[in-house]
């Protein structure tokens, strides 16, 4: 049996990729699901697949409602929240000399300030229950990409509000954890924003392996058990993360090579 079993999880960005795959996968093992997205149709058919213990939210997490309003269907259905995945987020494609401000605008909204409001509106509750915050970031959170200035910042954001947020949680018993993944197969590159920030459609550039969406949800999960405090994912992340820190210079030639 799973150690989530008969607990209660909400997780955004949930209509497709990563969060749709979490979403299977903690249902599957008995925890009952809230799950968040703006594209209603997605997420309405994914809640019809899995039964009545996934219930879904339509909004935007750029706004605090959505995320007040998640927190308090989790409350009004089972008096309890365990567990919150923050893994909505968007990305970008274009050079910053060519992005209007309405992209790096955007990305702050969605990636890093959706993840403020949903810490806002979850932490009171996960005091109560001692749960776990999840913050899904990515590599480029680590190391910054040539085409993806604005969403590496967005995600360098996230990385320093989490590390502040574990020194202001270690007494709480509340457990915060990031994970990292690196490329994977899902639709954000189809959906990332172009130079005008509207989504540039395509599939988007990808060099070497990509993990597939359930291989990424499984490795989350098991963080959030076992409340491991930080994961980067693929095996080629760590290799790039770990070279950075001695060989920038040369990490900064390759991704411009990869980049073409």
């Amino acid at each position: 049996m799973s150690l989530l079993a008969g607990q209660v999880a909400l997780v955004t960005g949930a209509s497709s990729g990563i969060g749709a795959a979490l979403a299977r996968q903690l249902v599957h093992q008995g925890v009952h699901t809230v799950v968040v997205a703006r594209r209603s149709q997605r997420l309405y058919a994914l809640a019809r697949e899995l039964g009545p213990t996934c219930v879904p939210v339509i909004g935007d997490v750029s706004d605090p409602g959505t995320s007040r309003a998640a927190v308090e269907t989790a409350l009004d259905l089972h008096g309890r929240l365990d567990h919150v995945i923050a893994n909505a987020g968007v990305s970008m494609n274009a050079r910053f000399a060519d992005a209007e401000p309405v992209v790096f605008e955007r990305l702050m909204a969605v990636n890093y300030f959706g993840t403020v409001h949903l810490l806002r509106a979850a932490l009171p509750v996960l005091h109560g229950s001692a749960g776990t915050f999840t913050i899904v970031s990515s590599v480029a959170g680590k190391r910054g990409l040539p085409t993806r200035s604005g969403y590496a910042a967005s995600k360098f954001a996230l990385q320093g509000l989490f590390e502040s947020l574990r020194c202001e949680l270690d007494a709480s018993g509340v457990h915060l954890g990031m994970v990292c993944p690196g490329y994977t197969e899902t639709d954000i590159r189809s959906v990332a924003l172009g130079p005008d920030g509207e989504p540039r459609g395509g599939t988007g550039v990808t060099s070497g392996s990509v993990m597939s969406a359930e291989a990424a949800a499984d490795r989350i999960l098991g963080a959030v058990s076992s409340r491991r405090r930080e994961l980067v994912l693929t095996p080629g992340g760590r290799f790039l993360v770990s070279l950075n820190k001695w060989a920038p210079g040369w990490v900064d030639r390759l991704a411009n090579h990869l980049a073409g």
